[in-house]
């Protein structure tokens, strides 16, 4: 893989890295229209709200913080998912107000399929690269996205709060 990487002041870095995520948002969008479907029903769309439901059970709430989105989003995607058998609800033991969902094993079985997917895509796209380059993007990778998550943190908590880990 041909390096990229050249000294650059902190303005046209961050100017090129703005550029870049555009450039990358934009092919995410078209290839996840041509994504495929790891059921009938059910599309790339959903892998946030099931994804997260991987990890353990959530209140609609809860998973709308971790991805993101409003709560109303989140509870028609929940809806659909559950009509369709991937994610099962029940009534919070401790507040019988509120649901809690949880994937069941057809969800399960839908994770499992689209997190494959998604890895062999990856693998092909990544497949010039070498094994110490595949290490140094995921740890700069990640780096970012804990930044990213922590400015959002400070941005969405009152100043007289601490963010809170999710």
């Amino acid at each position: 893989m041909p390096s990229h990487a050249q000294p650059l002041d902190p303005t046209e870095a961050t100017a090129r890295l703005a550029a870049e995520f555009i450039r990358v948002g934009k092919l995410f969008a078209a290839l996840k229209q041509h994504a495929p479907a790891p059921m009938p029903g059910v599309d790339a769309t959903h892998f946030a709200v099931l994804n997260n439901l991987a990890d353990g059970s959530k209140r609609v709430s809860d998973l709308a913080g971790c991805i993101h989105v409003e709560v109303s989003t989140v509870s028609r995607q929940v809806s659909h998912l559950t009509a369709l058998g991937v994610i099962a609800k029940e009534a919070d033991p401790h507040d019988g107000r509120v649901a809690v969902l949880s994937l069941t094993d057809t969800g399960r079985a839908v994770v499992d399929r689209m997190t494959a997917t998604r890895g062999a895509w990856l693998g092909r796209v990544l497949a010039g690269w070498t094994p110490e380059e595949l290490a140094r993007f995921a740890g700069d990778v990640t780096r970012f996205a804990d930044d990213l998550e922590a400015t959002r943190a400070r941005t969405d908590a009152p100043a007289d709060v601490e963010p809170r880990p999710h």
